[in-house]
């Protein structure tokens, strides 16, 4: 038994009428008959009884006609749902983020488009630092994940990184603090206390912050190193110390902050995409091709 002969079965049934049920099926009226009587003669019962003026179901048939439609109707949802999934439109995608990531607007409209196109997608979103973004991916645990690095990360072999944002950096303090109104350079945070992130969530930006600091004869003053953005932004609200963020962040407004801008021409980082060079998914591909509409790098 094939799918067409349930398909030519349902239109005979529905129409009760072989000439109209070979018309409504595209075929002509002698090859629909005789493949309902190969139907008939395979399930060895009839589905019809047919006169020179009429074509009624048997019980059988009648028994026969919700089954074989729910039948056509689970093959058509299987045919839907393949050719969805070739589409990318079906499955799950998962992505990995630095800890300042979600403030990124770019990034946040890209999750959103991706959500809004691909809505059946399982989206699943986790923070992951350091070292672990490049295991993650090769192991197949992540599609792709955002990286912060002022220079192109260095990811190894079979790992594809593509620019997605480049950003100056600013000094977050409070109003009140001396440096508040001042055009200031990294050389004006020489002996200011300062909040960085811990190593296992920023290692990459706050080695990066001070080696510049560095790299312009400033010794860091680490008063405090912290885990998430908000913890950092308050502490500089509390008068802790400075914290040094990427320009995205200063969308994350307070009365206690004020963001200045550094003036060096190299205080600046990126934001890279990172994702397996072959063998992605079709929903992380889509994905990608949303990133690189949404992006403001060339």
């Amino acid at each position: 038994m094939e799918l067409r002969h349930l398909r030519y079965f349902v239109g005979v049934a529905e129409e009760l009428h072989f000439a109209r049920a070979a018309a409504r099926l595209g075929i002509s009226q002698p090859p629909l008959s005789q493949q309902i009587g190969q139907l008939e003669a395979e399930l060895g019962v009839r589905l019809f009884e047919r006169t020179s003026r009429s074509v009624q179901l048997t019980s059988a048939g009648a028994a026969f006609l919700p089954a074989a439609r729910a039948t056509l109707e689970q093959a058509e949802r299987a045919i839907n749902i393949a050719h969805r999934a070739a589409r990318g439109e079906l499955g799950e995608l998962n992505l990995g983020f630095n800890a300042s990531a979600p403030f990124v607007p770019m990034i946040a409209r890209s999750i959103f488009a991706f959500r809004q196109a691909f809505p059946d997608v399982k989206l699943n979103l986790t923070e992951v630092a350091g070292s672990a973004q490049s295991t993650a991916l090769a192991d197949h645990a992540l599609d792709a994940c955002f990286v912060r690095s002022r220079c192109k990360p260095e990811m190894g072999d079979g790992i594809a990184v593509t620019p997605i944002l480049r950003e100056r950096l600013f000094v977050a303090l409070r109003p009140d603090h001396p440096l508040a109104e001042k055009e200031l350079t990294l050389r004006d945070l020489a002996g200011e206390p300062m909040i960085v992130y811990a190593r296992e969530h920023g290692a990459t930006f706050t080695d990066e912050l001070l080696g510049m600091l560095r790299g312009v004869g400033v010794e860091p003053r680490i008063e405090h190193r912290v885990r998430e953005v908000s913890t950092l932004l308050g502490m500089a609200a509390a008068g802790v110390g400075v914290a040094v963020v990427a320009e995205s962040l200063c969308a994350l407004q307070s009365a206690k902050l004020v963001y200045q801008p550094l003036r060096d021409p190299d205080s600046i980082t990126s934001i890279w995409l990172i994702h397996l060079s072959a063998g992605a998914s079709l929903p992380c591909r889509n994905f990608l091709d949303i990133v690189t509409r949404e992006s403001l790098v060339p």
